[in-house]
């Protein structure tokens, strides 16, 4: 340093710092923290940029990608690009809401079209045809709905009762025919029933000026039957009558008129409409079947009571006959007007099974039928469907009993 400068230097005023030691104490670690922000600050500030470089390339790559897959597959390109998308949005909403808001657009052609295919599946298919009710044992009854049928009956193996199985008709072919058919082609053995009584006649209707008259035509005169022979012959051939609606009934032997019955004599040419209360039978093939007991005439023949109360309780004259109201059942009422009758159950009354109420309800319709009942109403039957039967409202008389698929 030159003498000049040391001159100049001592011209200089005094100057005193009149700050306590705490105060400069203060202002020193106060400027220190602040260059130690500064410095983190410093630090900190160049991991943005490479941040944000490391999201846009992620963002390009799963945009890419996609393409490089499947290129031909339409649904499944669009199915990872909705997935892609939501990411994005996600990887986005701390850059640009803007972009976020692009991406939700780009979307909504693919929500729509989810939607119409929503729609496709949601329509109804084409209701099911409904399959014929069927149970292990019990053969159900012939419903109108079905068409025209016919009734052939078999005997059991000790020919004690007939059991009448009804059969569709073929229209294309005449009663005749369909006759032959069913008595020449029908195993009733495979049921435990035995040849029927009518096999060996010729059987027709025939229609004159409206009166319809069933034909009933045997090669062999039937003076040696006996009395049970006579008894099968003659109640299956009233059944088949009654089956076809037939007025009256002729009865020949080999083309000649009349018919001797053994012991009973001549057959009787009229249509017997008596009465007769239905009962169950099972076969030894372990079928079952509703038969019909001993016709009902005079004052127990006018009363459908007579012929429910024959049903529960059984008749002491014929103890092959299974009761068709089962022990754990009970009538509480039958009403009749006219045409329809209501039959209520007990509360305390309980079917078993589905199977034993469809055979109970349909032998007391067929029953009714008799008395020219043509719906009938259940109570308390326990059940809202039996079979094709929906007991929340009258339901049709059967057309006749044991329908038999050939």
């Amino acid at each position: 340093m030159s003498d000049r400068t040391k001159s100049l230097l001592s011209q200089l005023p005094e100057v005193k710092d009149h700050r306590s030691k705490e105060s400069i104490y203060h202002n020193i670690e106060k400027k220190k923290n602040e260059q130690s922000q500064r410095q983190r600050t410093k630090k900190k500030t160049p991991w943005i940029i490479p941040s944000i470089a490391a999201i846009v390339v992620l963002f390009l790559a799963v945009l890419i990608t996609p393409g490089l897959f499947n290129q031909n597959d339409n649904s499944s390109n669009m199915a990872i690009t909705q997935s892609d998308s939501n990411n994005s949005d996600t990887a986005n909403s701390s850059v640009s809401g803007d972009d976020s808001k692009s991406e939700s657009t780009t979307l909504a052609p693919t929500d729509e079209k989810s939607d119409q295919t929503s729609d496709t599946v949601k329509e109804e298919p084409p209701p099911l045809t409904k399959e014929p009710t069927t149970f292990d044992s019990y053969i159900p009854a012939f419903q109108q709905s079905e068409g025209a049928n016919v009734v052939v009956s078999f005997p059991d193996p000790e020919s004690l009762l007939l059991v009448p199985l009804s059969f569709t008709l073929n229209e294309n072919k005449s009663i005749q025919e369909n006759l032959e058919e069913i008595l020449s082609t029908f195993d009733a053995s495979e049921f435990g029933l035995e040849r029927s009584p009518m096999a060996d006649a010729t059987l027709d209707l025939i229609d004159t000026d409206g009166i319809k008259t069933l034909l009933v035509s045997f090669k062999e005169p039937g003076d040696s039957l006996s009395s049970t022979e006579s008894i099968m012959i003659n109640d299956s051939v009233q059944q088949l009558a009654i089956s076809l609606g037939a007025d009256q009934i002729n009865w020949q032997t080999n083309g000649k008129e009349g018919y001797t019955l053994g012991n009973f004599g001549s057959a009787d040419t009229t249509v017997n409409q008596k009465p007769s209360p239905y009962y169950l039978y099972e076969s030894s093939s372990e079928s079952r079947f509703l038969v019909k007991g001993p016709a009902l005439s005079g004052e127990e023949g006018a009363e459908l009571d007579v012929a429910l109360s024959l049903m529960k309780e059984g008749d002491p004259n014929v103890p092959y006959y299974i009761q068709a109201i089962p022990p754990n059942v009970d009538i509480y009422s039958f009403e009749g007007d006219g045409a329809e009758a209501t039959i209520a159950f007990t509360e305390e009354s309980e079917f078993q099974s589905e199977e034993e109420a469809m055979q109970t309800i349909e032998a007391l319709m067929l029953t009714a039928s008799q008395y020219n009942y043509q719906t009938i109403r259940f109570e308390n039957t326990g059940f809202d469907q039996i079979g094709g039967y929906s007991l929340d409202q009258s339901l049709p008389i059967p057309s006749s009993p044991n329908a038999i698929s050939r």
